[in-house]
């Protein structure tokens, strides 16, 4: 496995370790959120910093064979340009039975179809069509993803790949127009339930609310924007309500400040609930989210139980639909329970890793029994 996001990949490696499979996480840990690896791969900044990461992939690169597969997490799989990426995929490819494709992040289809296509209503790109405060204040985390150059790799990636998993309706309605739907699998995001109990919550006062921020991507994410939505409601509220934000925290002490919570604001711009706001309903908590119709059609679920985030929403009505959670403790207490047996029935670990386990069963056999890169 190469490659993580929000202990994603960890999550996974740890269940096919249960069930008896050998399996090598390769990751930055996550920075600051200090995840689970076997060999850590972290870029640091400056031309020094390139060139010993660089040295680091090609001294590692010639022990990643022999794998029966070979799972990215994202074409950017490791921190480098798409000319190196594409060399490296590409002895990836030849030196071992399968290459598979986790669907996590941006690469450059869905970024594309973020800005170009009429498929989602908003994103971080765009609102309607009207740019996002990220394009508007960084035309460069845009551009950065529609340059040939990405083009050109992400379209060779998404060719040659064996197959690829889906970990979001969004990437899977995106991966559809540009992939070969034989090569996809839509798998949901893993949830390791055994280490995140649902306990019921107290609901004192005050309600707590907290905002976890990436340095950085507090554009990104709209949890800029949500901060002062809270600063304000808690001004108005009294003791009723608190806000708090909490930055770069390591991901075991994060989810204590999720425990110690009642709802926790995650993201403004997606379609439906990431790693983050699945662990916080893992734990009985309230996720401020992703919540779209298109997120429960996607998973055939009834219950709703996201507070659903959406910047179509101007502040005001977000603001007073936010008080009106708060103040309501019967439908806080149904979400809460609402949003675990959710996460249970769509995101457990052991059910994800099936569908993995299914889909690289099927791919490789297709491959093989075509006679293709027999290994």
């Amino acid at each position: 496995m190469l490659g993580d996001y929000s202990n994603l990949h960890a999550s996974l490696a740890k269940e096919l370790r249960r069930r008896g499979h050998e399996v090598t996480l390769v990751s930055d840990r996550g920075g600051y959120m200090k995840t689970d690896a076997d060999i850590e791969m972290r870029r640091h900044q400056g031309i020094f910093g390139s060139f010993a990461y660089l040295y680091r992939v090609m001294a590692t690169l010639p022990s990643w064979s022999g794998y029966d597969v070979v799972q990215l997490i994202n074409p950017q799989f490791l921190s480098l340009k798409p000319g190196k990426l594409k060399i490296i995929f590409d002895i990836l490819k030849k030196n071992n039975r399968s290459v598979f494709l986790t669907l996590c992040g941006n690469d450059h289809f869905f970024v594309k179809d973020c800005v170009d296509s009429d498929l989602f209503r908003f994103s971080e790109f765009r609102i309607g069509k009207e740019k996002a405060p990220l394009v508007l204040c960084d035309p460069n985390r845009e551009n950065g993803w529609l340059i040939p150059a990405h083009a050109d790799y992400t379209q060779h990636l998404y060719d040659n790949v064996d197959g690829a998993m889906s970990t979001l309706p969004e990437y899977d309605m995106s991966a559809r127009r540009h992939m070969d739907p034989e090569k996809l699998v839509f798998t949901n995001l893993p949830i390791s339930l055994d280490s995140l109990k649902f306990t019921s919550m107290n609901l004192d006062n005050p309600i707590r609310v907290l905002i976890g921020m990436r340095g950085g991507m507090e554009i990104q994410k709209g949890t800029a924007r949500m901060l002062d939505i809270c600063k304000e409601l808690e001004k108005e509220m009294g003791g009723q309500f608190e806000v708090k934000v909490v930055k770069n925290l390591p991901l075991d002490d994060y989810l204590n400040e999720l425990r110690n919570s009642h709802i926790v604001i995650d993201q403004l711009y997606s379609y439906s609930p990431g790693m983050n706001a699945l662990q916080t309903m893992a734990l009985g908590r309230i996720t401020a989210s992703g919540g779209q119709p298109e997120y429960y059609e996607y998973i055939g679920e009834n219950t709703q139980p996201i507070f659903c985030l959406t910047p179509l929403e101007d502040a005001e009505t977000m603001k007073d639909r936010l008080k009106e959670l708060i103040l309501d403790a019967e439908r806080l207490k149904s979400m809460s329970e609402e949003g675990r047996q959710l996460v249970e029935r769509h995101n457990d670990v052991s059910k994800v890793a099936s569908l993995f386990e299914e889909h690289w069963q099927k791919r490789i056999l297709n491959k093989e029994a075509h006679g293709k890169g027999k290994f």
